[in-house]
């Protein structure tokens, strides 16, 4: 899995170019792979991976800029 890790946290990183937030979503990735492990095939695990990394990163992305826009409004 450590190939995939690496994979997902370059992804990540270059799309939100946030390090922190990369390696958060890459465990929340991982935790996410193993609640569902018996139900995930693992000639599919990479397709998983990536599908729950862009998901993540996706909310992330909402989350801060809502964040933006509340802090826009009160200023």
């Amino acid at each position: 899995m450590k190939q995939y890790s690496d994979g997902i946290f370059r992804f990540i990183v270059k799309n939100l170019r946030d390090e922190f937030e990369a390696e958060n979503i890459v465990q929340n990735t991982f935790e996410k792979l193993w609640v569902r492990i018996d139900q995930v095939e693992m000639k599919t695990a990479k397709v998983y991976l990536f599908k729950i990394a862009y998901n993540n990163m996706i909310d992330v992305i909402r989350k801060n800029k809502n964040h933006t826009d509340l802090t826009s409004a009160v200023h």
